[in-house]
């Protein structure tokens, strides 16, 4: 196996690359601020907080009781409870120290490109190039404020790394690293991250253990045993998380519409030279496509323009070809429906249809031309005749881009004010990746090295700068008027329409972060899922994964007429309904999470149910729709005294039957949900599609919905086994 040179172990190439994540989120940390815009808010904040609140209350975080009708909390996957780096949240504030681990993770992932870059040769300069030009990449900080792709992003050089020293000796000792690096991104919370990183990383093993048959075939085999090893040292998340996705949404697949939601808009492409040509949400004054953090691809000016140098110099090997290869694949991948390729891909080939936002494979052109500037950067020489000339031309061709753009700024013009603003900066780094060209000497002085990684940094600084709006932390922890005007432990609910006006047209923009705006708008708005950190319940669940059974309750809810709607709220428990923007909440009257009917129909499965009970003549109050094996049973009126949650995963109720009937709880129905009559099991059923339901007797009774998913300990069972051979194997 050819290398390009002999590797250093110099340590200097982690100040520059630990530098930039620090110049954008330290200051912030050390002023007590954290991160809030979009998912953070709506999201990674509400659920640690409420994680967080019911461990300390003695409990395991396995349900979420103030979302939707009920939707398990461990076994969301994105919510990564179980990913080690998320337990510093319990010993700091919820926010704050989440913004901190996207610091952490940022300077990770430029490490473990540097190291990447080591492992095949580099040296320390080419080194800290490609670590800066991932970490600090426009793919990174962009979507830093999505917690989860923040994490699994940070672990793909980590798993390339490790595959390429199983590929170069795939005994059990580099098994038991592999296992564990892809062990602890699956727990990281983002499966489409971890599955392109999966995908890249066995092209990877297998082009570099090419040459050899017989090391060829044991470095695929030890490469399964290693994927077999993490999933056993994930297993404590990812099979909660299996049965969720089984009866989710996500269980067949997403529909074409949905899964091609952010193709990569191919104007974007430019954004490798001039990223805020369309303009920038931090500035307010983006344009473009979709919004701008999906499509954010930049690397820095100097580091591409080393990329390019490392395709065109003559390095030793194939790696570069094979780089090129990858990022040519994620690009024309990312651009999803704007090719007929990932249409036809979605169709006849499993796994496409499992994830939206096709941009997102463009993690592989980021990687590989953070690695082919680290090639370039290790073959970058001192330009002498027709190269000095082309250099020295274009130089000055740079500085006459700034000049003009500058100027042009300066008059009334009809071209877009985004594009004069974008050239003129592109037009500054390139004559500052020039002038340090035209300074390079042989050998190279520390203080040219020092002043090209400092260009570096300071361009990916500046670009990154304002994409991750931050407040003081003491923003998420402050009650909001809502938890003082809104009395009663019931739901609120906003609907669709309002949801995405408050959401899209006043607070969250994508053309505007609004820095001017007064955020605690958004905090007393009540927007799903912010109401958590006021101890509010939501009918509502911003979720990418959600029960299948609750998500289509939801869409026959939107689809009917107020009137229909207004019919079914109270018995959702939903006592405050949003009604407008301006946000205001009206009380709804008589809310009940559970109630007797008489009587009960049964039918074959949840849409039936669904469908039958939006019926305008069904009255919930008399009938239930029940699936199962029929009961003939029927009761007469009664009463549910009492409903007290014994924490988040029991549910007590007392109930005053005379005559028997069905009774009916506003939860939503989940595998694992155990019921009991008076301390004895008892079958429950699952009640109008989504609900739950069991049979009382004639009299008084205690019923107790117990939540006791049989996936938590398997899961627990099977991650302690792989942490037992992931201990064997290091030593082996």
């Amino acid at each position: 196996m050819t290398s390009i040179r002999p590797a250093s172990r110099s340590a200097y190439p982690w100040l520059p690359i630990a530098a930039g994540p620090i110049l954008l989120f330290g200051i912030d940390l050390i002023r007590g601020r954290a991160l809030f815009w979009g998912t953070p808010l709506l999201q990674f904040t509400p659920w640690h907080t409420v994680a967080k609140q019911i461990l300390f209350s003695g409990h395991l975080p396995l349900w979420n009781s103030w979302l939707g009708m009920g939707a398990p909390l461990m076994a969301n996957y994105q919510s990564a409870l179980l990913y080690p780096p998320n337990w510093i949240l319990l010993a700091t504030d919820v926010a704050w120290g989440q913004t901190l681990l996207v610091m952490l993770h940022l300077i990770w992932a430029g490490f473990g490109m540097a190291l990447l870059a080591r492992s095949i040769g580099l040296g320390p300069f080419a080194q800290a190039i490609s670590g800066l030009a991932y970490g600090m990449s426009g793919y990174l900080v962009a979507r830093s404020g999505f917690l989860s792709i923040n994490a699994a992003t940070a672990w793909l050089p980590w798993i390339l790394l490790a595959t390429e020293r199983l590929a170069r000796s795939p005994k059990p000792r580099t098994v038991a690293l592999l296992g564990l690096v892809f062990g602890l991104q699956w727990l990281s919370g983002h499966a489409q991250i971890a599955w392109y990183t999966l995908l890249l990383a066995a092209a990877w093993v297998v082009y570099r253990a090419r040459g050899h048959s017989r090391s060829a075939r044991r470095a695929v085999f030890a490469f399964g045993a290693a994927g077999a090893l993490a999933f056993a040292i994930a297993a404590v998340q990812l099979v909660p998380t299996l049965e969720y996705v089984s009866v989710s949404t996500r269980a067949g697949g997403l529909d074409p519409e949905t899964a091609l939601t952010y193709s990569f808009w191919p104007w974007r492409l430019l954004g490798l030279v001039v990223p805020d040509l369309f303009g920038n949400p931090a500035t307010g004054d983006f344009w473009g496509y979709g919004n701008f953090w999906e499509d954010a691809i930049y690397l820095g000016v100097l580091p591409l323009l080393l990329a390019v140098g490392g395709l065109l110099s003559k390095v030793p090997g194939r790696m570069k070809g094979f780089l090129l290869a990858i990022a040519a694949v994620g690009f024309v991948l990312s651009l999803g429906s704007n090719t007929p390729i990932f249409t036809f891909l979605f169709e006849k080939v499993p796994t496409f249809s499992m994830f939206q936002a096709p941009t997102r494979w463009n993690l592989w052109l980021v990687g590989s031309i953070s690695l082919l500037a680290g090639m370039g950067a290790e073959r970058w020489q001192v330009a002498v005749g027709k190269r000095l000339y082309w250099l020295r031309l274009g130089t000055a061709g740079a500085v006459a881009v700034l000049v003009v753009a500058a100027l042009t700024g300066l008059l009334e013009t009809d071209i877009q004010p985004t594009f004069i603003g974008a050239i003129a900066l592109a037009g500054f780094w390139f004559s500052a990746a020039g002038i340090l060209a035209l300074l390079r000497t042989d050998p190279v002085r520390k203080g040219w090295t020092a002043a090209a990684l400092g260009v570096v940094v300071l361009d990916l600084v500046v670009a990154g700068r304002g994409l991750n709006p931050t407040l003081p932390a003491k923003f998420n922890s402050v009650p909001t008027v809502l938890s003082a005007e809104l009395t009663g432990d019931h739901r609120l609910y906003m609907s669709e329409a309002v949801e995405r006006e408050l959401k899209f047209d006043v607070t969250f923009r994508f053309d505007s972060f609004q820095p001017q705006l007064d955020w605690r708008i958004a905090r007393a708005s009540g927007l799903p899922n912010s109401l958590l950190l006021d101890g509010l319940r939501s009918v509502n669940n911003f979720d990418p994964l959600l029960p299948a059974r609750y998500a289509a309750w939801m869409e026959q809810l939107e689809r009917n007429p107020p009137a229909q709607r207004d019919r079914w709220l109270p018995y959702m428990d939903v006592g405050w309904q949003a009604i407008e923007v301006p946000i205001s909440y009206v009380p709804v009257p008589a809310p009940e999470r559970a109630w007797i009917v008489p009587s009960a129909d049964w039918v074959a499965g949840p849409t039936e149910a669904i469908l039958g009970a939006w019926v305008p003549d069904f009255d919930p109050s008399q009938k239930v729709l029940l699936e199962g094996e029929p009961m003939l049973e029927k009761g007469g009126p009664g009463l549910v005294s009492a409903v007290q949650e014994k924490g988040p995963n029991s549910v007590e109720l007392v109930v005053e039957a005379p005559e028997g009937g069905w009774l009916v709880l506003a939860d939503t129905w989940y595998p694992g949900w155990a019921a009991e009559l008076d301390g004895q099991a008892t079958k429950s059923y699952p009640a109008n599609g989504t609900m739950r339901g069991l049979w009382v007797p004639a009299g008084e009774h205690l019923v107790t919905f117990s939540y006791r998913p049989i996936t938590a300990p398997i899961g627990l069972g099977l991650t302690l086994v792989g942490l037992a051979a992931f201990a064997y194997l290091r030593r082996k």
